[in-house]
């Protein structure tokens, strides 16, 4: 897998995990990061690849919406001593999907998410079932730079995409 692919689909993972605890995040809700630009590195055992974040509090958890098509059931959220832990099992396409994560971090200037996916083929196609950990360690770096707006995500190589349908460029 290569790095970038395996940075969003840890992305995936991490929010699919917090989307589907919606309704338990009414009990006890996930912090967001303090707006600002933000440089997040997604560590998996196909490498590391790091990217910028203009986030404010609405696109924060704005990638939730790129995991709409997972349906997630027997969730959990809670608050720990050192920060939070969720789990989800989702399914599309013929896979199950089991994430156990954590998260830790002051999100004013720091935060840590680890993840462990379990990816189970429902279809009987072993081949398709494995086991990954990620994790995605972000830090801020100040204001978002000048044109930069909240939703923006500067990829590798320097590439913006925008990430916020509310806030077009």
């Amino acid at each position: 897998m290569r790095p970038l692919f395996a940075a969003i689909a840890a992305t995936a993972t991490f929010v699919a995990v917090l989307s589907g605890a919606g309704v338990a995040l009414a009990y006890e809700r996930v912090p967001t990061r303090t707006p600002g630009l933000w440089e997040s590195a997604t560590i998996t055992n196909a490498g590391r690849t790091t990217v910028k974040e203009c986030v404010d509090e609405r696109t924060d958890r704005l990638v939730l919406q790129l995991v709409a098509v997972l349906t997630c059931k027997n969730t959990d959220f809670k608050r720990t001593e050192d920060g939070y832990a969720a789990g989800a099992r989702c399914s599309a396409g013929g896979m199950t999907v089991d994430n156990k994560i954590t998260v830790t971090g002051d999100f004013d200037q720091w935060a840590r998410a680890e993840a462990l996916t379990t990816m189970t083929s429902t279809d009987d196609q072993s081949a398709l079932n494995r086991t990954f950990s990620t994790a995605i360690e972000t830090r801020r770096l100040g204001d978002c730079a000048e044109g930069q707006i909240p939703g923006d995500i500067v990829l590798p190589g320097g590439k913006t995409v925008h990430v916020n349908p509310s806030n077009k460029r």
